[in-house]
């Protein structure tokens, strides 16, 4: 199979119509994109939010990876992204929250993990303060990787020069990001660097360095289906330095052959640059208010439940971050004070940066899939050091 075949299959060009609601999406039906990939007959579901430019095709090449260790992901783009309608930059969070209970919904999946890259975790926080109802109810599983710190915590010189520049500059963002598409090594520094990353540990290291890891490529997801007939990743030959780079290519030329105008609204979301990070249905103002609201919201949901449910956050940070720093991973990390509500983790990944992080290269998507996987086989969160 060739890039192209792979990235054309249906599983990563789903489609979901939002009936109308004149609050979030006016008058007419709302249209989702989204990609459904993994192990199509798991349980283990991720809800998945990716970065600034983490278009759903961007993290295609978890794919195999996924089968291997029996997960479903599914990942929807946000407004005005991929195949998804645009919205007005104050409704997109609000419109998103109003899609993904549906959208699973109309998937027939109950539960969910979830897991987010760079500025995903705003999305991801407004969801589990929204729908914690939503996450499994034996193991509820959170994972970030390198979240996104605003940089008034994070102290990074080159955001905070961002101050100066006007919105409707920052609001041109994703044009900008349309017109470099034939060199989209500039955009690294702005999480768009992940379909660009897959072929870095061959450019630097010997061939088996597979940016996918090829020793599972034999596990494969349910046997018989339509869509895995015709999506066994490890047909790409992955161990080619000629494949990677042509997948890469045909991912990139996918991106910007659609809409990538929700960039703009999500750039300035992250800058906070008039738009809230919340919505009225949970309203927070940053991290370290969220991380209060959803330890009270756990403890509360015990009390009436009469249960004790712990959750499992875990945080992947790259050891070298050119949009949090230093400063900025600390700062997440310690806005997570220990509680008897959740188990919070944090690692720091080798070798890594901020774009690259997921790279399965890298081990910590491999881990974090890992962790997914014996999430629904448990009843008790594992506490074990990452």
């Amino acid at each position: 199979m060739g890039a192209l075949e792979f990235i054309c299959n249906r599983r990563f060009h789903r489609n979901f119509v939002l009936p109308a609601n004149p609050e979030t999406n006016g008058s007419k039906p709302y249209h989702v994109s989204y990609s459904d990939f993994g192990d199509s007959d798991s349980k283990a579901v991720v809800l998945f939010c990716g970065a600034l430019f983490g278009q759903r095709l961007c993290y295609a090449p978890l794919d195999q990876l996924a089968k291997a260790h029996h997960v479903r992901i599914i990942h929807p783009d946000r407004p005005g992204v991929g195949g998804s309608e645009a919205v007005e930059p104050e409704k997109r969070v609000q419109t998103w929250l109003e899609m993904v209970p549906q959208l699973l919904a109309h998937l027939n999946i109950s539960h969910v993990s979830i897991a987010s890259h760079s500025g995903g975790d705003i999305y991801l926080m407004n969801f589990i303060l929204a729908y914690p109802h939503l996450l499994n109810p034996n193991h509820s599983y959170v994972a970030f990787f390198a979240p996104w710190v605003h940089y008034s915590h994070s102290r990074m010189s080159h955001l905070q020069a961002t101050e100066l520049l006007p919105a409707s500059l920052i609001g041109k963002f994703g044009s900008l990001g349309k017109f470099v598409n034939q060199n989209i090594v500039p955009m690294v520094g702005l999480s768009g660097a992940f379909l660009q990353g897959i072929s870095s540990p061959l450019s630097r290291s010997n061939p088996t360095t597979a940016p996918v890891a090829l020793t599972v490529s034999g596990t494969t997801g349910s046997e018989g289906s339509a869509d895995s007939l015709s999506d066994d990743f490890s047909d790409l030959a992955l161990d080619d330095p000629r494949a990677v780079d042509d997948l890469r290519n045909t991912i990139t030329k996918f991106v910007f052959a659609e809409s990538v105008d929700g960039v703009s609204a999500d750039a300035q979301l992250f800058l906070k640059r008039s738009v809230s990070w919340s919505t009225p249905l949970v309203e927070w103002k940053d991290f370290d208010d969220a991380v209060q609201l959803l330890s009270r919201l756990i403890s509360e949901d015990d009390r009436l439940t009469g249960s004790n449910r712990v959750w499992a956050i875990d945080c992947f940070h790259g050891e070298h971050d050119q949009l949090v720093g230093d400063k900025g991973r600390d700062w997440f990390n310690a806005i997570w004070a220990p509680s008897q509500s959740y188990e919070y983790r944090s690692v720091i990944t080798k070798g890594t940066e901020h774009n690259f992080l997921m790279d399965p290269a890298f081990g910590a998507s491999e881990q974090w899939l890992q962790r997914v996987s014996k999430s629904w086989q448990t009843s008790q969160p594992d506490i074990a050091a990452p």
